[in-house]
């Protein structure tokens, strides 16, 4: 599975470890306080760069996709892997998103 993640690359790892920390820490985004403590990375930072991380995901999705036409099958296995995972989170982030700031919005 290590071999996996390294095959990834090293951009690609870097997102998904930034997508996967920001769904953790989602659940402690606030209403945004301006100051300049902490609360501003949680209330201001968080939640505005969320959705670009989701964006970029789904945009390596998509030139995963166009790579895959005329690769070899051992290529076209490991972008189906890379667009499954990049799926996988970006659905994690966007539910934790969501589940966030959903209420606020309705």
């Amino acid at each position: 599975m290590i071999e996996k993640f390294r095959s990834m690359g090293l951009l690609r790892n870097g997102l998904q470890v930034t997508a996967v920390t920001f769904a953790l820490l989602m659940p402690f985004a606030n209403t945004p306080t301006y100051s300049d403590t902490w609360d501003l990375f949680f209330g201001g930072v968080l939640p505005a760069t969320a959705p670009i991380i989701i964006i970029v995901l789904m945009l390596d999705v998509m030139m995963s996709q166009v790579w895959k036409d005329g690769a070899d099958e051992a290529r076209v296995a490991q972008l189906n892997l890379i667009i499954r995972s990049h799926c996988a989170l970006a659905a994690l982030l966007l539910a934790s998103f969501l589940s966030i700031f959903l209420p606020v919005l309705v």
